[in-house]
């Protein structure tokens, strides 16, 4: 059970963002010339840049041979936005050859950005010049600064101060919000019905936005504005508003835009608008904006009015140059010198003829777009100098280009189509796709356009002596439902979507069957002549999952063992959402961590090591499995299947799947190995010409060519040497050994000797010499000997070739890494030949203190006091950081590849300890390590096993959570610092307990890995798989595993709409609730979607396949689905449950605007095994089956089935809230009956939510039966259930007037609600207050605004469940040993509840309960990064959270933003201490809340001081950079 002391606050972080493609535009934003693709993505941007293959520049015919893999349309940069994106457009200035980007927010936003090379450049350098490296380094030392200091770059010099607040290279050169002027101009101004509309000057002269009906905004610009104009120090200027003000680091003189004007406009629905395209340099026409809109009675029509920026007002449509002008309202109007200059030229003020002026009267009803035509050229080629361009204008049933000053109307009829998005076809800049085809008067030009059932259609327009001679419509194919297409040249489209999967497509130029396209397989020569062809190819897809309509959570991992945790609450969970809409429909699953494919199993019990060899060392593959046992060594090898004998094949692992491939692994034999002992190590090694392996068993080490397998040397520490060595060799049984293919051996004997030994080659026969030796005090647990990779590799390294290793080096280690027993330390000791002993390096403290670096005094050693586990393995690994922005390209001219040399430290109880490692520069310089992390990835001891992932370095973590650990960030080009990323692996394993067996996902433990690779037995091998051998106690199994991604997302195709989804764990299915199917044609044109043929389908969880259909009656419409176990019998002593499916529906007629009728399914769905059926024969397979047990009508639609206490259920039907009771007679013949009397007393009761389904017992905390019940307009109320009357009575209710979108009650007094303006609020009902008013009242103790509107939200986690953050596992007051163990401060970091949530735009976040000291903390944090860091486009974060709806507006509270918080570990180190002084300064992250309020506590109670912290405790008067780092990671591994 969660107390409410973890829910002072709340922390809102996002687990998967948005991937719903609101806009898209392409301009040139990093760089002169390129064509990047900017993605507005709800409140974030995304920049993409289309890569085109080698070829593209021969021929656009050999594009089409290209395979999929040679196009790249990498994700270059990703900037966050403090408010949804309304609109985005490009504007370019004439001194400029980059563009800038123009976008507005919701609720009035707007900023100017573009992409700064100088501070990008000064980023990249101080992040290698503050040692890449290091992944948490202190500030730079004095020398680094001195090197800063002396940079002969003149163009990037980097000083500490100069990216303090710099997260992003972004340079913002206006913003503010146009809200803050509009409401005293446009007094009672009503928002714009088709939203925020925006539109650019193609002449870059003027932006026209409408945000309110009757008005046109209008913002000028300066063209002659030098987007390269020096910036001031960060700080110094303060935030633009209106554009009147350079925001920070930008200077005063220059301003980009003018006074923005307001200007009245007698059209009020206005649909689309768009500028009049005209001669770029001779035109002397004012702009002209062509507004498409609907009068009052439904007719469409088209106008154009033009916009004197001299005057600052709009001329109407009509009106000559001398004619009177609308008045134009000017916000602060300047001086003569806000005249707008073109080319140093006043602008031109001419309105063109009235016979010239666009307008167009009763066009084709359904017409909702725009698309502005250039004028067309003369009989020279060239445009005349006033000639105004034409317009399109898109409607659902025909296309019509009109232009009055050509006196041209042209109508194409088209079949029934809704054009959402459309884009020219242009090929180079400035150019039409068909200019190179052009002659004299004759062009043609070309468009995109995308409709609502996801097909993309080319329209041609050609023209000829200077009017349009005809249009032609061809559909191309069908792709996912665009809301942005953008063309990237040689064929390319990108397709973005806000209700499927976004597209990179590729059009063909010949059409090609619709089922080779979707299968790969190329164009035959025999095609059916009827078969559908298409011209679309899609190259790749990129993952959205909105519209999230409903989700539920299918556990994966084992159940809490907590009396009070409930069945899904305290597992780790897949979430299981429904998403798309139409064709687009599916069913998606994501889960967290990296899923393991078994390609193979077999029964192997005891294997205690296992190592991988290649027969060759230059070889890809691997050829033998090498395991140990207990007195025994085993081998595996990879053979073809025709060789493999049959005899011994019980013992062989061979898969049908294998003999497919043509391999398998079956037991074989190395001649030089010793099978009679247990190896300790098995490797390759290369010394010289000689191509040898290593085995270590416990009484010597054994050399074995590999050619011949036979072994041709050997050492063992029973044999004296026959050299002039000082020493005699020590005696004894070897018990851990460590090697590297270089041909260094370090072996450890009883008693605490470690012995350095070397393999040597000198065209000669192999040796093996021994080095130098040491004794240390204690025995030895475990070493490591692999060599730190170089930070920049040269091309004689390995090289990828297809994922593949084609040539290997082999480097020698300058340390090798020892672990011992009974000593919480890890040593460091020097391999070097110079010194004769192993000398030592480093002795590092694995405790948590402010230095880890002890040196070589033993005496120093800080005293643990044996309450930590000792070093169990130990590995040492140089990682790439990668970044999770793709390639990360922005920064072309360095190609060099960062490298990370860590130290990982395994211990017995289940932790990993990680350092980064830095190697001295020179002989003078120490080793060093820093940057410690601990981590607790389970409860056994573990193992660390590295292995190569494609290009990436990871390490796999055995024991009872198997995890991969891997870095992330820190590469050039991106904003992130480097940070360790860990992520569980998720098996698939076959359940042996039944008969009949199941496919289930469950996590299990692996006691040993081994990395595996072979071609023969996976033909999926590539650069973004890796195959492992893992084996627990009994087991040994072969598989693949995913690209290493902390969330994977699997989709299944519906074909049709989902809108429910139920998990029944039960009957291992999913039953989702769809539209569409069987006549779903003839009923979209009766009764819209309630008529479409509704259905309910059943999959099998593991397989998906399609278990059972049942289609609902005409006119049902599905509102909810559960999964719920209901008591079926009467009597109280012997309560029996059963797992049932209930499915509430409604009857949606065409003259009904509220349900009248509606039912409750209830259903029942075996597992299939055939231990819960009973059968015929023990033979027969046991089929699975739907059965519908009983139904019970409604007098109204059933919004919301809940389970509730007893095996009972809560539904709302309409605007009332039943209880229900299942009887159940012995010939299985049910009954759904409704229990006492409903409540009554709401509008319409959309959600209904208890605690019984995640709890035991008939009861809350407090003994009562509690639900809380979600209306459509009148908030959140709580009910409850008395028994004993059999009535639901309201206990108390928010009277604040809230449009539920969903809800969720996280403890008995804590209820969390989002509503349709996309806010959070947070509800406490104070059952313990003195007055009968209060108790009968809802407090709002938290109000956040998200952003994105939430459809459902669900108790539960994506991550497994963890001691550090379940309050109950903690004390309720701190020991000594809580605080004198560390130096510096602990935060403690203490969550409640953590629910999931889904949003329309496809985001899936977490909101965690606080406790009230890590609220403080992190309220605390939250404002330091407010005052520090700036956000992109200076706008205000804090104004974005505001909770605004209804005109209220009221700032955040009780919530934390998670993301912000998040980000902090991306930021610059001298940010991170500006931060971090900010916060030692406000000093409010030491206060102590544990929920009874700051009344009656004095302040100095409420600070982290307390009675006997006196001595005993050291001081906490200011927080490190450190203590907020670990804080914020604890914190981030929690969700």
């Amino acid at each position: 059970m969660v107390d409410d002391k973890a829910e002072i606050g709340h922390y809102v972080v996002t687990a998967h963002p948005s991937g719903s493609v609101l806009s898209a535009v392409q301009c040139s934003f990093l760089s002169a010339n390129s064509r990047d693709v900017v993605i507005a993505k709800s409140t974030r941007i995304e920049i993409r840049q289309y890569q085109p293959p080698p070829t593209a520049d021969i021929a656009n015919d050999d594009i089409q041979n290209c395979s999929t893999d040679d196009h790249h349309f990498p994700l270059l940069l990703t900037l966050p936005i403090n408010g949804r994106i309304a609109s985005l457009s490009p504007v370019r200035f004439n001194n400029s050859s980059k563009d800038c980007l123009f976008f507005t927010t919701e609720r009035g936003g707007y900023a100017l950005i573009s992409y700064d090379d100088q501070l990008a450049a000064i980023q990249q350098q101080q992040q290698s010049s503050a040692a890449l490296s290091s992944l948490r380094s202190s500030s730079p030392s004095k020398k680094q600064q001195q090197q800063n200091e002396n940079n002969d770059d003149d163009d990037i010099i980097v000083t500490y101060d100069s990216i303090i607040g710099e997260h992003y290279p972004i340079r913002t050169h206006a913003s503010g919000s146009l809200t803050s002027y509009s409401t005293s101009v446009i007094a009672g101004g009503r928002r714009a019905e088709c939203g925020p509309l925006a539109a650019v000057d193609p002449l870059h002269r003027c932006i026209a936005l409408h945000l309110y009906d009757g008005f046109v905004t209008v913002i000028p610009i300066h063209r002659g504005y030098d987007i390269n104009s020096p910036r001031t120090t960060p700080g110094t200027a303060a935030a633009a508003d209106g554009g009147k003000q350079p925001p920070r680091g930008m200077t005063s003189t220059l301003k980009p835009f003018g006074d923005a004007f307001h200007t009245r406009i007698e059209q009020r629905t206005v649909l689309s608008m768009t500028f009049l395209k005209t001669h770029p340099t001779r035109s002397t026409y004012i702009p002209q904006l062509a507004l498409l809109y609907q009068d009052a009675r439904g007719f469409q029509h088209v106008i154009s009015h033009g916009i004197d920026l001299t005057k600052k007002c709009m001329v109407l449509y009509g009106s000559t140059n001398a004619a009177a002008s609308t008045t134009g309202m000017t916000h602060n109007l300047s001086s003569q010198d806000d005249a707008i200059e073109i080319d140093g030229k006043p602008a031109a003020s001419v309105m063109p003829p009235p016979g010239e002026q666009l307008r167009k009267s009763r066009i084709e009803g359904g017409s909702a777009m725009l698309i502005s035509v250039p004028p067309p050229k003369t009989a020279g080629g060239g445009t005349k100098a006033n000639a105004l361009g034409g317009v399109l204008i898109l409607g659902q049933r025909q296309i019509t280009y009109h232009s009055t000053a050509e006196g041209a109307t042209k109508v194409l009829p088209i079949g029934q189509a809704l054009l959402l998005s459309c884009c020219p076809v242009v090929e180079k800049e400035g150019s039409s796709s068909s200019s190179s085809s052009s002659s004299g008067d004759e062009d043609m030009l070309r468009y995109l356009l995308g409709d609502e059932t996801g097909r993309i259609h080319l329209l041609v327009v050609g023209r000829k002596g200077g009017l349009v001679t005809n249009l032609h419509f061809e559909t191309l194919g069908t792709a996912s439902v665009s809301s942005a297409l953008v063309y990237l040249g040689n064929g390319m489209v990108f397709v973005g979507s806000q209700f499927a999967n976004s597209q990179l497509v590729q059009i063909l130029d010949s059409p090609v069957p619709v089922s080779a396209v979707s299968s790969g397989v190329e164009e035959s020569e025999d095609m059916n002549p009827l078969e559908e062809t298409t011209y679309l190819q899609t190259l790749e897809e990129y993952t959205n999952l909105g519209p999230i309509v409903d989700f539920d959570l299918r556990p994966t991992g084992d159940e809490s063992k907590d009396d009070n945790a409930g069945t899904n609450h305290h597992r780790q969970s897949v979430v299981v959402t429904c998403s798309g809409v139409a064709k687009d429909g599916t069913v998606r699953l994501v889960r967290n961590g990296v899923g393991m494919r078994e390609q193979a199993e077999v029964e192997m019990e005891g294997i205690k090591g296992m190592w991988s060899l290649r027969r060759g060392f230059h070889e890809q593959d691997d050829t033998f499995l090498v395991q140990s046992f207990v007195r025994e060594t085993r081998i595996l090898g990879v053979q073809r299947s025709k060789d493999i004998e049959m005899e011994g094949s019980k013992d062989d692992m061979d898969d049908n799947n294998e003999e497919e491939e043509g391999g398998a692994l079956a037991e074989v034999t190395i001649g030089g190995f010793n099978s009679s002992k247990s190896t300790l190590f098995a490797g390759n090694v290369a010394v010289g010409g000689s191509d040898l392996l290593v085995q270590v068993v416990e009484d010597g080490v054994r050399v074995v060519d590999s050619a011949t397998l036979d072994m041709v040397t050997d050492w063992s520490p029973f044999r004296g040497e026959d050299d002039d060595s000082e020493d005699d060799e020590p005696i004894g049984f070897i018990t851990v050994a460590s090697a590297n293919e270089s041909g260094q051996i370090v072996v450890a004997l009883r008693g605490g000797t470690l012995v350095y030994l070397c393999v040597e080659s000198n065209n000669s026969k192999p040796t093996i010499r021994r080095v130098k030796s040491v004794t240390l005090e204690r025995e030895i647990s475990c070493i490591d000997l692999r060599p730190f990779e170089s930070t920049s590799l040269s091309d004689n390294d390995a090289m990828e070739v297809d994922g593949a290793r084609t040539s290997r080096k082999s480097e020698r280690s300058h340390l090798v890494a020892v672990g011992l027993w009974d000593d919480f330390s890890v040593r460091l000791l020097n391999l070097n030949e110079s010194s004769n002993a192993l000398d030592q390096l480093l002795h590092i403290n694995l405790g948590r203190s402010a230095d880890a670096n002890i040196g070589n005094d033993a005496e120093e050693q800080a005293a643990d006091g044996g309450q930590h586990m000792m070093a169990r393995s130990l590995c040492l690994v140089s990682m790439e950081s990668q970044s999770t922005n793709a390639t990360s390209a922005v920064n072309r001219s360095t190609s060099s590849t960062n490298k990370v040399d860590m130290l990982f430290v395994g211990l017995g109880d289940g932790k990993c300890i990680s350092f980064g490692v830095t190697q001295p520069e020179s002989t003078s310089d120490e080793w060093l390590v820093h940057s410690r992390k601990e981590v607790s990835l389970g409860t056994q001891g573990i193992q660390l096993v590295p292995f190569q992932h494609g290009e990436r370095a990871c390490v796999l973590a055995t024991g009872d959570r198997p995890t991969v650990i891997y870095l992330t960030g820190g590469n050039s080009g991106s904003n992130s610092n480097p940070k360790l990323c860990y992520s569980t692996i998720s098996l698939t394993v076959e359940d042996d307990d039944e008969e009949e067996g199941h496919a289930s996902h469950r996590n299990i433990s692996v006691n040993v890995a081994a990395p595996f690779r072979s071609s023969l037995l996976f033909s999926s091998t590539n650069k973004n798989n890796s195959s492992l051998c893992v084996a627990d106690e009994n087991t040994l199994r072969l598989g693949t595993i995913d690209d290493v991604q902390r969330l994977h997302v699997t989709s299944y195709k519906l074909g049709m709409t989902p809108r429910r989804i139920a998990h029944h764990e039960a009957g291992r299915v999913y039953c989702v609730g769809c539209i569409g199917g069987v006549g779903a044609g003839e009923g979209a044109q009766i009764g819209g979607e309630a008529n479409m043929g509704n259905c309910v389908r059943f999959f099998d969880d593991s397989t998906f396949e399609e278990v059972n259909r049942i289609d609902l009656e005409p006119f049902e419409m599905i509102l909810d689905i559960t999964s719920a176990s209901l008591c079926t019998t009467s009597n109280s002593s012997s309560e029996s449950y059963k797992p049932f499916i209930l499915i509430g529906t409604a009857y949606s007629y065409p003259d009904e605007d509220e349900p009248s009728q509606g039912r409750v399914l209830v259903v029942e769905c075996n597992s299939g095994e055939s231990g819960n059926l009973k059968s015929d024969s023990e033979d027969e397979m046991v089929t699975r089956f739907v059965r519908h047990v009983t139904q019970m009508p409604t007098r109204g639609g059933v919004y919301s089935i809940t389970p509730f206490y007893g095996g009972t259920v809560m539904i709302t039907v309409n605007s009332k809230t039943h209880l229900c009771k299942l009887s159940l007679s012995d010939n299985e013949i049910g009954e759904l009956k409704l229990v006492g009397a409903g409540h009554h007393g709401h509008m319409i009761s959309l959600y209904c939510k208890s605690l019984a389904g995640v709890r035991s017992g008939k009861g809350g905390s407090s003994g009562k039966q509690l639900a809380i019940v979600g209306d459509l307009m009148r908030s959140i109320s709580l009910v409850e259930y008395l028994p004993k009357h059999q009535v639901i009575e309201e206990l108390a209710r928010d009277y604040n007037a809230n449009f539920c979108t969903a809800i969720e009650m996280l403890t008995d007094n804590i209820y969390l609600g989002s509503e349709n303006f996309a806010n959070l609020f947070v509800l406490r009902h104070n059952a313990d207050a003195p007055s009968e008013e209060a108790r009968a009242r809802l407090d709002t103790i938290g109000e956040y605004h998200l952003g994105e509107m939430i459809n459902t939200m669900k108790l539960g986690s994506l991550v497994m469940p963890s001691n550090a953050g379940n309050p109950s596992a903690k004390s309720d007051t701190k020991t000594k040993s809580d605080k004198s163990s560390f130096e510096g401060n602990a935060i403690e970091v203490v969550v409640g509840s953590q629910t999931l949530f889904g949003t329309v735009d496809g985001t899936i976040g977490s909101i965690l309960g606080l406790g009230g000291s890590t609220f403080a903390f992190l309220g605390c944090l939250q404002r330091a990064m407010f005052a520090v860091v700036r956000p992109v486009g200076d706008l205000s974060h804090e104004r974005h959270r505001h909770y605004e709806a209804d005109g209220r507006v009221r700032p955040s509270r009780g919530f934390i933003d998670g993301d912000l918080i998040e980000s902090f570990l991306d930021l610059n180190r001298p940010t991170m201490e500006r931060i971090v002084k900010w916060m030692n300064d406000d000093g409010r992250w030491r206060i102590r809340d544990d929920g009874s309020g700051i009344s009656g506590q004095s302040q100095q109670n409420l600070m982290d001081t307390e009675e006997g912290d006196t001595n005993d405790y050291p001081a906490q008067n200011s927080l490190s950079v450190e203590d907020v780092l670990t804080a914020v990671e604890e914190i981030s591994m929690l969700h």
